[in-house]
Formats: structure tokens, sequence, C-alpha cells
């Protein structure tokens, strides 16, 4: 999603080769898994997908939703919440430790 977020830029849409798409992602997935990956967020809902043709080429024609612009945010907030719980269960485990230090001694 940020490789079409970054192909996309500041516009609502954009015309995307695959192969270029490919390349952003060459060390993370191999192309059938990409094309997958596309068609996966597309029914997900995060852009409309045309395919298109130029010139003989397969091209993508990505059309960012409202739920697609608000990707990165959603990320950065699915972070925080995550280090938020995170933080709170380790606060948990020490006071609920420094209670029992405390109980053992009393008893």
């Amino acid at each position: 999603m940020f490789a079409l977020l970054s192909a996309c830029g500041e516009k609502s849409s954009a015309l995307v080769a695959p192969g270029d798409l490919y390349a952003r992602l060459k060390e993370d997935m191999d192309f059938p898994d990409m094309e997958k990956a596309v068609e996966n967020l597309n029914l997900d809902g995060y852009f409309d997908l045309i395919l298109s043709d130029r010139r003989g080429e397969k091209v993508y024609c990505v059309t960012l939703t409202e739920k697609g612009k608000g990707y990165i945010r959603s990320v950065k907030e699915f972070r925080r919440n995550l280090i938020f719980r995170l933080c709170l269960s380790a606060a948990l485990a020490v006071f609920s430790f420094v209670i029992g230090l405390i109980l053992k001694a009393v008893f």
C-alpha cells in the first residue's frame, strides 16, 4: 500500500505500471504475490483499480478512496495503540510484582 501511495503522491489517482510497482517491492515479494496483493487491496476498498493498456503494456489506473487516503493515519494510530497497550501491560506487571513483594514481606 505504501508503494501505491508513494506512486500517487499528492494526487488521488495515478497510472502505475506493474513493473514499476514491482521494482519498489522487489525485496518484499515476488511478482504474482504483488498482483494478488494489489487485487486484495482493491477488494478491501483502499482504492479503485482499472486495468488499462498503454502501448501494449499493462497499466494499473489507481484511484484512492477515503479509506486509502487515511491508510497512513490508521497505521500510525494502530502503532500508537499497540505501544500504549505494551507499556500498560509492562507497568501493570511491575506493579503486581511490587505488590507481591510487599505482601510477601508483610506475611
